[in-house]
């Protein structure tokens, strides 16, 4: 059994032990550093890092509730993990725990948030070159590359069914040889769980198939990149809040207070959901990157996107559509219902909801607030926001930003094509060929 956890990174760490052991991994756990946390996304640990340090040992607790199915053919199966100090005691920076206990602070005002990713992946062939080749022709969206990679997508789809992962869509996307895959929602936890899983799957299916997959937000400089979106909706006893009302796109009043307090606090955000400095060069004005400032109904060049309930009956629900497959899940979506549960105590006024390009309105580029261009204007966003700060501690949110300095320190001087090339192949470390 496979027991993973997620590190600042953004890359799933791991643990093995035999089936017959599970209630022991559960019950005690199983010995982790917490210098993991200070791994860099090359594998080389921060030295400047807190977390850099050779003592205190953790245990990773197995998640048995969420145990399902890895590999079923080869008796694999997989469980997230949280880590706690030997005497038991909650590890304060566990990024799982984190986005448990907001959930947990969620419920007990009577509130739900729902959640699910988008992922976005490059498939290549497996040669040795600098960058790959496409795996698979075909255009954008196109049935002639689902066609093509007909064989690959019923293994990623029968190996995501076998695991027992619910999700609703698969489809080529826009990129050469790059596929999306929408998960069910669920709770925040769950979502987080379920795009660890599937990134896991879809890595296993395509070196099984002897390919290569990349997740990440930039494969070079003249493709498109990588997202992670997160689609998530608001409950309260019960009932939706963006959808039944009078406000801009049928939001009601605690809708609009959401939507316009997660918008206030997004520069903080950006660098938790965009954690690499590659992350950045994906972040370009109209390339459907939504690197602006705004919201808007159904418009896909909005940080915030208000998806309106329809035909299907899909609750109405929004879209964060600059996150990108770097973020660790558990902090994304711990830290969003944060943000969350302040909007709707600390309102702020709701601005317009942005029509069309934000980069073109009213034929100005200066229209709109452009959110952090670099990771270091990201950090300084992050460091000076009180909610996020409060609501983390002292351990956790100094543990980020020193993981943010680790990486804008590790490229420090890099023109943008060397920084794409560093993660190309992200998360894997050593396969940089």
């Amino acid at each position: 059994m496979a027991i993973t956890w997620v590190n600042h990174a953004g890359a799933p760490l791991v643990k093995v032990v035999p089936r017959r052991h599970l209630d022991t991994a559960a019950d005690l756990g199983v010995g982790f550093s917490p210098v993991a946390d200070a791994f860099r996304v090359d594998g080389c640990i921060a030295a400047a890092h807190r977390c850099a340090r050779p003592d205190e040992d953790l245990r990773l607790h197995a998640v048995v509730e969420a145990l399902v199915p890895l590999e079923p053919d080869r008796g694999w199966a997989w469980a997230p993990g949280e880590r706690r100090w030997r005497d038991g005691r909650a590890y304060e920076a566990d990024q799982r725990s984190f986005c448990r206990l907001q959930q947990d602070r969620f419920q007990q005002q009577g509130l739900t948030l729902q959640a699910g990713f988008e992922l976005e992946w490059m498939v290549l062939a497996a040669d040795r070159g600098a960058q790959g080749s496409p795996a698979f022709p075909g255009g954008p969206y196109g049935a002639d590359r689902l066609v093509e990679g007909l064989d690959y997508a019923s293994e990623v789809c029968d190996a995501l069914d076998a695991a027992g992962l619910d999700w609703l869509q698969f489809h080529p996307e826009y990129g050469a040889s790059q596929f999306e895959l929408s998960l069910a929602h669920g709770s925040a936890v769950e979502a987080a769980d379920r795009l660890v899983l599937a990134r896991l799957v879809i890595q296993r299916v395509s070196r099984r198939l002897g390919l290569r997959c990349s997740f990440t937000p930039k494969l070079t400089t003249d493709q498109v990149g990588n997202g992670g979106h997160v689609h998530f909706s608001l409950l309260r006893h019960g009932q939706p809040v963006l959808q039944g009302g009078d406000g801009p796109g049928g939001v009601l009043p605690e809708g609009a207070a959401l939507i316009a307090g997660v918008l206030h606090h997004l520069p903080a955000l950006l660098p938790i959901a965009c954690p690499l400095s590659a992350s950045y060069a994906r972040l370009a004005p109209s390339s459907w990157s939504a690197p602006y400032q705004v919201w808007g109904i159904e418009n896909r060049e909005a940080a915030l996107r208000l998806v309106p309930t329809s035909v299907d009956q899909v609750p109405a629900h929004l879209e964060l559509k600059v996150a990108d497959l770097g973020a660790n899940p558990y902090l994304l979506l711990g830290s969003l219902q944060v943000l969350a549960l302040a909007a709707l105590s600390d309102v702020v006024p709701l601005p317009a909801p942005v029509r069309g390009d934000p980069a073109r309105a009213d034929g100005s580029t200066a229209a709109h607030a452009r959110l952090p261009q670099s990771l270091a204007e990201g950090r300084t966003a992050l460091a000076s926001d009180a909610v996020l700060s409060a609501a983390m501690g002292e351990l956790l949110h100094g543990s980020v930003l020193d993981s943010i300095d680790a990486e804008i320190d590790r490229c420090a001087g890099w023109p943008a094509d060397q920084v794409i090339a560093s993660t190309r192949w992200w998360p894997l470390v050593g396969d940089l060929s």
